[in-house]
């Protein structure tokens, strides 16, 4: 038994069709966007991250003088869950990220140009949270914008990088401001000094269902279980349910609505596996 994305699971069960071994797949992507969950054991912890850190630059913008734009790239080819999550840094003492850009809307770098130019004339220094995976209307990546793109993942995606720093240099181009760009990369998925209470308490809860899975179980018909947690009421642990079917359908971030208006998430929108 051992924990995999979905694409790993799916590959599995291709090789080995009728296969009299119980699989028992434990979701664990820090993406969140698995269909059927209310989310996943590694969301909570990445979200902690990148909402603390958010807010630690945006602090640290504050002491210059010198008018800025700091662009960070989080993680998300698909789902902006992660990058959502930086408005847990918001707070009453810290105005959070100026603008959010996540996968599920089209992005159109004019019209972000003309966002920073305004947000300019009303404050110094600026901070974007972007997700990897933005896209233009015609579907290419806006890191495909500047360069072409490297190796792929073992899933076979091309390895997306260089979101922010396209977006710096577009910024100094046509702006003429200072820029920087800031990629968490790896940093967001395995900072284990800020990883969440919830999500220890909830990989210990998933990963002890799937061994009594395994064990009670009789031998399937349909051998592959999917063990994944459904939203409860506030502060309640969620419940541990079983599928017999293996989610497809990728969950994307429903607040298509505000990520329109471009503006900042309210703390609401945030899970509490992230505390």
């Amino acid at each position: 038994m051992t924990a995999w994305t979905r694409s790993a699971s799916c590959r599995i069960t291709g090789e080995k069709p009728g296969s009299s071994i119980r699989f028992i797949g434990v979701p664990k992507t820090i993406d969140n966007d698995l269909e059927g969950t209310d989310h996943t054991p590694g969301f909570g912890s990445a979200a902690k991250y990148i909402g603390t850190t958010i807010k630690e630059i945006v602090r640290d913008s504050l002491v210059y003088d010198m008018r800025s734009v700091t662009i960070v790239e989080i993680m998300g080819r698909n789902a902006g869950w992660l990058t959502a999550a930086a408005a847990l840094a918001k707070s009453d003492d810290c105005e959070g990220a100026d603008l959010l850009y996540l996968p599920e809307v089209d992005f159109d770098p004019d019209r972000f140009v003309e966002k920073v130019k305004q947000l300019q004339e009303k404050k110094g220094n600026i901070v974007i949270a972007v997700s990897e995976g933005i896209r233009t209307r015609d579907g290419v990546y806006v890191c495909e914008l500047q360069e072409t793109l490297g190796p792929q993942d073992a899933f076979g995606h091309k390895i997306l990088t260089g979101t922010a720093r396209y977006l710096a240099s577009l910024l100094s181009q046509r702006l003429g401001i200072k820029a920087r760009a800031i990629e968490l990369s790896t940093l967001q998925r395995c900072s284990s000094h800020m990883v969440s209470r919830m999500d220890i308490t909830e990989a210990y809860q998933v990963g002890g269902a799937a061994v009594c899975a395994a064990e009670e179980g009789p031998a399937p018909a349909k051998w592959l279980d999917f063990l994944a947690f459904r939203k409860t009421p506030i502060n309640a642990l969620p419940s541990c349910m079983i599928f017999t079917k293996l989610p497809i359908k990728r969950k994307k971030f429903p607040a298509i609505g505000l990520m329109r208006k471009e503006t900042a998430l309210p703390k609401k929108c945030c899970p509490i596996c992230a505390r």
